[in-house]
């Protein structure tokens, strides 16, 4: 079994995509890559999550032999994340109220475990998502000075490996 240690994951934006991009409505493969005035922001994140979970319909019925049955309903992409604040850098001029990625803006993210190309061992998540807040300090007493970002990824995510 091989295990990763994540010391060189790569988190690219950017406000256009190539091919059929991630976010859009339906069931397509998605493919393609970020386009125009890509920005690698893998410098200020600290910390980063993508989760896949999906509502529980209970169909339970009188055949079900007394269990209760479930079939999978609407499904849904979490993200978190954390940022080191840098007023003199990209994280305010780009997240913060009016940046090219600011509070309301819709882009695409590209995230990679490592530094390297994408491949079999080293895969793409990809999202479509929207700032829905921006904190530009948050904090206590002699701890680094961090970033809120509050991203919702707007649909249909992916997984690319080329």
């Amino acid at each position: 079994m091989a295990v990763l240690a994540l010391t060189t994951t790569k988190i690219q934006v950017a406000t256009s995509w190539t091919g059929t991009s991630p976010g859009a409505p339906g069931t397509q493969t998605i493919s393609g890559t970020l386009l125009t005035s890509v920005t690698d922001v893998s410098a200020y994140f600290t910390s980063i999550s993508v989760d896949f979970t999906a509502e529980t319909l209970d169909f339970t019925n009188f055949a079900s032999g007394g269990w209760k049955a479930f079939i999978t309903g609407l499904k849904e992409t979490g993200f978190d994340c954390t940022i080191n604040q840098d007023f003199s850098s990209a994280v305010d001029a780009a997240f913060g109220f009016g940046g090219t990625f600011g509070f309301g803006t819709t882009f695409y993210m590209d995230i990679m475990p490592t530094s390297a190309a994408r491949s079999a061992t080293n895969p793409s998540t990809v999202l479509s998502v929207i700032n829905m807040g921006y904190s530009p300090l948050s904090g206590n007493v002699g701890s680094l000075a961090l970033a809120k970002l509050m991203l919702k990824p707007t649909g249909l995510p992916g997984r690319l490996t080329s």
